[in-house]
């Protein structure tokens, strides 16, 4: 497909000054520290030039005023050759936590990556890679200071169903724009990192400097050195917020030209909604599931958990949240949220004709991947090392409840039964308020031991697992998709994780979870009915039904 309807703004001369600011930034950070480590260096031979160390009529004071001289010397031999040896540049790591996308077997996803390159005339990256967070980011990798570096494009599973085509289109022109407008953030990058080894080297890494600085006489210059490197530290974090903010505007000025104003800013919002609600939904769906010893539908399970309404609305107060609040951390080399948008806004560019198809407003991201259940594979076992070699069953979502949940609940709550068998459902809220007996039978995971909260914590989500296998044993429904586990009877439904949490939280008070029980008939069931009491029930209620 022909690029040449695009037209792009000319690199403007505020990047050419940016880009010369970034260098001066470099240069002047360089000069600082090799200055701060040449008068460390030059420390002995002022000394000797100043203190009348040879005056045999002293000798009291002259084997003092050596002892001084001695102390000092080493400390500003030692920093000093920490600082130079702090500034060597070092081979940039290069690890990826994903998996490699074969791009000739994903041919259209390829199509689309190449499309945005010619558009903004830079080249492929050399690999692209499928992670596990939600983002998209196009960098260079491995090399020495950028020299022989490869260009790298990550892209976050996440993304694949909450993105649109044109949304990640718009995406991923932002991360190309940055080489197109000759983005020189890699060499600040390289300068940070050599001052932050500064720091550290003279801090808590430094057993000698430690040492040394335990004296008096050394402890004055030490807190000088390391208050000059702190002051400087701030000033670079601020030149180098405010020269990243030019560049993020330029980037995202390009983003617009190429893939449509409004495609980016509806990018920008779902990334940042991807992100609020990630951590949560691995740690607590897939994490539980994969360990499990089953292979979970990650992206799938990810649009659907994004559709439960509270979820859904989680995600949306967290988005307002980011747009009323313009503040960041100073060090933070991004722009906030709403300014992005303002300036997207301010452009106002539609999408270029040959590039806005009605389905490309439509499909998600994930309809450019021919073979997605490999790649999940793969990530899930990158991610969590210890499943590399564990056989994992496939599963589906909609019949997960049964063959998944309800066997990890009757594993987990094994070891309680004779606590929970004696306790009935009118008594629940007790244990959730004080549930030390049932914490205290908690046992500690392999290499770690759990605290008082952890363990009430754990507890909690026993009693979730009992509430919720009381109620199925009795014949309720269970509904269960990724974000929601719900019983259901007749027309009473109850969702016991959002329960129990509003029990410990005192939004469902100890009088009102009676009334409820005594009106839905359950107060006398058994945490861990037996399986007579079972068997009768679910007779009475076929009889009935």
């Amino acid at each position: 497909m022909s690029t040449t309807a695009i037209r792009l703004p000319s690199r403007k001369w505020s990047m050419i000054a940016s880009g010369a600011a970034c260098m001066c930034v470099v240069v002047l950070s360089y000069i600082f520290a090799v200055s701060m480590a040449l008068v460390c260096l030059a420390l002995p031979f002022v000394l000797s030039q100043v203190m009348p160390i040879n005056n045999e009529s002293l000798w009291f004071v002259t084997g003092l005023l050596f002892s001084v001289y001695l102390l000092l010397s080493l400390f500003g031999l030692v920093a000093g050759f920490k600082i130079l040896w702090s500034l060597v540049p070092r081979m940039s790591p290069f690890e990826i936590n994903g998996v490699l996308i074969d791009l000739t077997k994903e041919k259209r996803l390829a199509t689309h990556i190449k499309e945005i390159a010619g558009a903004l005339n830079v080249s492929m990256p050399s690999e692209v890679y499928l992670t596990g967070d939600a983002t998209a980011v196009a960098t260079q990798l491995g090399g020495f200071m950028g020299l022989g570096s490869r260009r790298i494009l990550r892209l976050g599973l996440p993304l694949f169903q909450m993105l649109t085509i044109s949304q990640f289109r718009a995406v991923l022109a932002h991360e190309f724009a940055h080489f197109y407008a000759g983005d020189t953030r890699r060499w600040l990058d390289f300068t940070q990192r050599a001052i932050a080894r500064v720091y550290e080297n003279l801090g808590q890494k430094s057993g000698v400097c430690s040492f040394l600085s335990r004296n008096s006489v050394v402890a004055g210059p030490y807190i000088m050195l390391m208050g000059a490197i702190q002051v400087y530290w701030k000033i670079f974090i601020r030149l180098v917020r405010l020269i990243c903010s030019q560049e993020e505007y330029r980037s995202d000025e390009l983003a617009c030209h190429v893939a449509g104003s409004q495609s980016l800013i509806e990018g920008l919002q779902n990334v940042r909604k991807c992100d609020a609600l990630m951590h949560f939904y691995w740690t607590s769906i897939v994490l539980p599931v994969a360990t499990g010893g089953f292979q979970p539908p990650v992206a799938e399970g990810f649009r659907r958990f994004m559709k439960v309404p509270q979820i859904a609305r989680a995600a949306s107060d967290f988005l307002a949240e980011q747009i009323r609040d313009p503040r960041t951390d100073p060090s933070d080399t991004h722009l906030p949220l709403i300014k992005r948008i303002e300036q997207a806004r301010f452009h106002s560019l539609p999408t270029p004709t040959i590039f806005n198809h009605a389905s490309a407003h439509v499909l998600p991201m994930i309809s450019l991947i021919n073979e997605l259940g490999p790649l999940e594979i793969n990530l899930l076992r990158k991610l969590l090392p210890d499943l590399a070699d564990t056989e994992l069953r496939p599963m589906n979502w909609d019949t997960a409840g049964k063959e998944v949940y309800v066997p990890m609940w009757r594993s987990q709550i094994a070891n309680f039964v004779p606590i929970l068998s004696t306790k009935t459902l009118s008594a629940l809220h007790g244990l959730v308020i004080k549930p030390k007996a049932i914490s205290d039978r908690v046992l500690n995971p392999p290499r770690m031991r759990l605290n008082r909260a952890q363990r009430d914590a754990k507890a909690l989500e026993i009693l979730s697992c009992a509430l919720s296998l009381s109620l199925l044993d009795h014949g309720w429904k269970l509904f269960v998709q990724p974000g929601i586990v719900s019983l259901r009877c007749n027309n009473t439904s109850l969702e016991p994780v959002s329960l129990i949490a509003a029990m410990k939280s005192g939004r469902v008070s100890t009088k009102q979870w009676e009334d409820y029980c005594s009106k839905a008939e359950i107060s006398d069931w058994l945490l861990v009915p037996s399986a007579m009491s079972s068997l009768k029930r679910l007779v009475k209620l076929r009889l009935n039904g």
